[in-house]
Formats: structure tokens, C-alpha cells, sequence
């Protein structure tokens, strides 16, 4: 724009030179036709680079204003996407708020758990503890294998792969129905007996639930019941006819050879903390 302005400047003040000259020169004089001629010249090549000065600075100003258009909308654009970070910004912050929440949850959910988990062991612990007691000092009646079963719902600390919660109470859920239909059921079979000869026969026993065991000998000689008196626990002989016939019965109602009736056993139990020591007589 400054160039142009020269330029303009520079013409008017070589126009100004040809008025004042004219005037004063004489047509006949052959300098002074020279020097309009001159002038006249360096006029004409004057305002052809004023023309091509003003084309190049149109062309300028176009590309300018092009590069300026250009900028604005790339400003433009740059605007919305940092608009679109700023939003995505909000909403990363908003979510890692909530994750934050989240794990605090969790974490006083594991807490809880945890805190479960140990009642929960204790509470195992001690169950397993008083059951093995109940089957040891109760009627020898498939002990091991009871006990067994008891163990296998024993969560080890230094096992590679402990259960899981769920599968503990499902074991012991198990363990109980097992001994809960114990206690419902009642059976007789044949096996060997210890008696007081040391001598071994071959007897019938019959059980019923899980705190009355007694045999006959195959020979009707021998009849004996259970005691789980803490001190006699084992095995008391019926040397009396009544009480006999009483256990013969017993075992031939269980195998249905002998319709249902009233049997009165000498049933010995263990006593309980409040009257230990006594021993009961139960029908």
C-alpha cells in the first residue's frame, strides 16, 4: 500500500515538472521537445509499474486475505475441538469421580467381607470342633467315615487354592443333611461283636438315629447296648432274660420280621454339664 502511495506521489510531481516546463519552452527549440518527450517517456513507464505494482498488490492482498480466511477457520475448528476436550475433559473427571466412589464401595464391601469371612471361620472352626466331639464320643458307628466327611469340609489355610466361602457352607450344608438323616433313620446289619471273652461272633445289630446301638448274637446268647457315658463308654452286656427278649424284639421290628410294638431299652446317655456323672435308664 506504501508503494502504491509513492508511486503517486512520484507521478504527480514528474506531471507537475511537464506543466511547469510546457509554458515556457519554445516548440521550435528542439531541447525542449526532448525533454517533454523524456518526460512524457519516463511518465508512461511510471504508470505501467504503478499498474503492475498495483495488480501484484491486489494479488497480495487477495492471497492475504485468503491466508486470513484460512486462519479463522482453522481457529474456528481448533475452537470446537478444544470445546470437545474441555467437555471430554468434564466428563473424564466426572467418571473418575464415580470410580473413585466405586472403589471406596468395594472396598468397605471387602472390608465387610472380610470381616464376615473371619466370623464365619470362627463360627466353622468351632462347629467342627464340638461335631468331631459328638462322633468320637458318640455310638461307634461308621466313625471314620464320618469323621472324614467332617474334615473334608476343613477349609486349609496352606492349601494352594482355597474354597470359596460358598463351597465351604455348601460342604458342611452336606455334612449336616448326611448326619441329620442319620438321626432320622434307623437300620439293622450283620457284624462282628466284641464281647467280654474277647472272643468275636458274628451278631445283628440295630441302630436307631444316631444315639442308640445295640446287637444280639447270632446264637441268642449274647445281647449288649451301647453306653456313651463319659466314664463308660462301652459296651454293657444284658445279662437279664426281659431285657433280652426286649433287644431280640428291637432287631426283628428294624428287619420286619416282628410287627411294630413298644420296646423299653436300658438306653445309657452322655450326660450333660448341669447332671454329669448321672446315668439315665431311657425307654
Amino acid at each position: 500500500m506504501w508503494i502504491f502511495g509513492l508511486s503517486l506521489l512520484v507521478l504527480g510531481a514528474l506531471a507537475g515538472q511537464v506543466v511547469a516546463a510546457s509554458p515556457g519552452a519554445d516548440p521550435n527549440e528542439p531541447q525542449g521537445t526532448s525533454r517533454q518527450a523524456e518526460l512524457s517517456a519516463r511518465l508512461e513507464e511510471l504508470v505501467r509499474r504503478l499498474r503492475q505494482e498495483r495488480a501484484v498488490y491486489y494479488v497480495q492482498k487477495a492471497q492475504v486475505e485468503a491466508r486470513t480466511e484460512k486462519a479463522r477457520e482453522n481457529s474456528k475448528v481448533l475452537q470446537d475441538e478444544l470445546n470437545a476436550l474441555k467437555r471430554q475433559q468434564a466428563e473424564t473427571e466426572q467418571q473418575l469421580r464415580n470410580y473413585e466412589g466405586e472403589v471406596e464401595d468395594l472396598k468397605a464391601q471387602l472390608g465387610s467381607k472380610t470381616s464376615l469371612e473371619n466370623i464365619l471361620a470362627r463360627q466353622v472352626e468351632s462347629f467342627l470342633i464340638s461335631q468331631r466331639a459328638a462322633v468320637e464320643n458318640g455310638i461307634p458307628y461308621k466313625q471314620q467315615e464320618r469323621i472324614a466327611r467332617l474334615e473334608a469340609t476343613g477349609d486349609d489355610v496352606n492349601a494352594p487354592s482355597r474354597m470359596t466361602t460358598a463351597d465351604l457352607l455348601g460342604h458342611i450344608w452336606n455334612y449336616a443333611q448326611e448326619e441329620l438323616r442319620l438321626a432320622r433313620s434307623s437300620e439293622t446289619y450283620t457284624a462282628r461283636a466284641k464281647t467280654k471273652d474277647e472272643s468275636s461272633p458274628y451278631a445283628r445289630f440295630f441302630r436307631v438315629g444316631q444315639r442308640i446301638l445295640g446287637y444280639m448274637t447270632e446264637d441268642g446268647r449274647q445281647a449288649a447296648i451301647w453306653s456313651s457315658l463319659p466314664v463308660h463308654k462301652n459296651w454293657l452286656s444284658i445279662t437279664d432274660a426281659k431285657t433280652s427278649g426286649q433287644i431280640r424284639s428291637a432287631v426283628e421290628i428294624l428287619d420286619r420280621r416282628q410287627g411294630p410294638k413298644l420296646v423299653t431299652l436300658p438306653i445309657s446317655l452322655g450326660s450333660t454339664r448341669s447332671d454329669e456323672g448321672d446315668s439315665d435308664a431311657a425307654p
